[in-house]
């Protein structure tokens, strides 16, 4: 997978800076800004898509958590993973977002192909971008902090406010519909079932997972390849910093 988003332990309000002491603290801190967003912005606008299927929404939280980010650079760039930071405040803007637009009409998903994409893998990720946008929104969530972030029901159920139990059957049936419209036969498919207990994410060789992982690729590709979302993104961030400055 292309420069994954990273994962969060559920519950957690932030990761706290881990190892290193005060001089690596300081180390890290010194990061520039500018260079963590252009490293790190494809593969979690990627991951957003993923979570809630609109390209629009995904922008919006992906720009709010690294705006977050920016105003708080001086401690979290000094985090052993300011990514995983990101990631968790990014998931959080959708999650509420999504619970805003539970019966709102989706836009068509708008990406340019990647051009070394085979035709295969393009078939492929426009096919279970298409399956992903039939799952309801908490099953989508789960069922991709499962297969992506490889967090637990347990974790899961944390980060979204729900019960692990609920997770747990979000998981099972968002696992079923969308191996069903990808026609992964669940008689073929040994690893088809969740274990009601264990260690977070799928296990290897797991196909659904598999083709998740593919697709988050294929769209962190095409990303990274959009040579004029970066400025676009960095004067957004700008404005939004400045329209907050004037409502202080």
């Amino acid at each position: 997978m292309s420069g994954g988003a990273g994962g969060v332990r559920a519950g957690a309000q932030e990761p706290a800076p881990r190892g290193g002491g005060e001089a690596a603290g300081k180390r890290r801190a010194s990061v520039d800004f500018d260079a963590f967003f252009a490293a790190h912005r494809p593969a979690l606008l990627a991951r957003a898509v993923m979570l809630c299927g609109s390209r629009q929404d995904a922008e919006d939280a992906v720009q709010d958590a690294f705006l977050a980010a920016l105003e708080n650079w001086d401690r979290v760039g000094g985090y052993e993973q300011p990514s995983a930071w990101v990631s968790l405040v990014m998931r959080r803007k959708l999650w509420r977002a999504l619970r805003l637009r539970l019966r709102a009409k989706r836009a068509a998903l708008e990406v340019a192909v990647p051009r070394q994409a085979l035709p295969e893998e393009t078939v492929q990720a426009r096919r279970v971008l298409t399956a992903m946008a039939a799952l309801p929104p908490r099953q989508r969530m789960v069922l991709v902090m499962y297969s992506l972030y490889a967090m637990t029901h347990q974790e899961i159920a944390g980060d979204l406010g729900i019960a692990a139990s609920t997770a747990r059957g979000n998981l099972r049936k968002g696992r079923d519909n969308l191996r069903r419209m990808l026609g992964l036969d669940p008689g073929t498919d040994p690893l088809g079932e969740v274990p009601l207990v264990g260690t977070g994410g799928p296990v290897p060789g797991d196909r659904l997972a598999a083709a998740l992982s593919s697709t988050e690729s294929w769209l962190c590709s095409a990303f990274e390849e959009d040579e004029r979302a970066p400025r676009r993104a960095r004067a957004g961030l700008a404005g939004r910093r400045r329209r907050a400055a004037r409502r202080t």
